[in-house]
């Protein structure tokens, strides 16, 4: 059986279930779906509640504890990345007002000045990042095939142990 994925953007579905975002405890939820939320204002991060198998291997619950911590993870970091982009490029924008800059190429030297210099001020952190997130997904992989692994060996020695 597929696993169940549940999206649940603005409430656009049945009321019966609220959307991930406003459920405080896990007992409206389905166990072995993954629900997802609308993106998050400052990271742009959808969080994710990923469900459990009641019949879930040692494999499995490794891979669902690795990739929620991995998900949390990315979302903390483009929070801090977007918010400190955010305020920066705030800065500069009340700059050009409060200086009464209204020549519209004058404005995009600056604001393309502001870009490349934001980019190769946080080069290192951006590669330390790719870095990191590339390393993470190769991990996520693994892990997969290793409860993917798991769960049809589940199956093997389930439907051996029925034919007995």
């Amino acid at each position: 059986m597929q696993r169940q994925i549940i999206v649940r953007l603005h409430n656009t579905f049945s009321k019966k279930i609220p959307s991930v975002s406003k459920i405080s405890d896990d007992s409206e939820l389905k166990k072995d779906c993954d629900y997802i939320s609308p993106a998050d204002r400052v990271s742009n991060i959808r969080q994710i509640r990923y469900g459990r198998r009641s019949d879930e291997t040692a494999e499995e619950m490794t891979l669902r504890l690795y990739a929620s911590e991995l998900h949390e993870w990315n979302h903390r970091h483009w929070q801090k990345q977007n918010s400190s982009y955010s305020s920066l490029k705030q800065q500069l924008l009340d700059e050009i007002e409060e200086n009464d800059i209204e020549d519209e190429q004058e404005i995009e030297r600056i604001m393309e000045e502001f870009y490349r210099t934001y980019l190769l001020s946080n080069k290192e952190n951006f590669n330390r990042y790719s870095k990191e997130w590339r390393n993470a997904n190769i991990k996520l992989i693994y892990l997969s095939l290793r409860a993917k692994k798991s769960r049809a060996s589940k199956k093997l020695w389930d439907s051996v142990a029925f034919m007995r």
